[in-house]
C-alpha cells in the first residue's frame, strides 16, 4: 500500500478532461485512467508520464461495462490500496 494521491478517471477522455488529469499528474498524483479508446490512453498514458514524472495506469475498457469496471478499481486497489481522488465522467 501506498500514501501517493491517484486521479481516476473513467469516461471518454476530451480536452476538458485531459487538462483535470494534467492538473493532478502537476501535483504529483499517480493517475488511473479506463477509456474505450485504447490509442487516445495510451498516448495520454505515454505524454502524462514523460511530462510530469508520475505513475500512470491505463485500462483499455468501457465506464458501462460493470465486468470492466470491477476489473478496472480492483487493479486500482491492488496497486494503490486507496485512493484520495475521484473523477468520473461519461459521454
Amino acid at each position: 500500500m501506498t500514501n501517493t494521491k491517484v486521479c481516476i478517471f473513467a469516461g471518454n477522455t476530451r480536452a476538458r478532461e485531459y487538462s483535470i488529469l494534467e492538473r493532478y499528474a502537476r501535483q504529483g498524483c499517480g493517475i488511473a485512467i479506463m477509456d474505450k479508446d485504447k490509442e487516445l490512453g495510451m498516448m495520454i498514458k505515454e505524454e502524462l508520464e514523460r511530462l510530469y514524472h508520475v505513475a500512470v495506469f491505463f485500462f483499455h475498457g468501457d465506464v458501462e461495462s460493470e465486468e470492466d469496471r470491477d476489473i478496472f478499481f480492483a487493479a486500482i486497489e491492488e496497486m494503490y490500496g486507496r485512493t484520495e481522488y475521484i473523477v468520473c465522467h461519461n459521454n
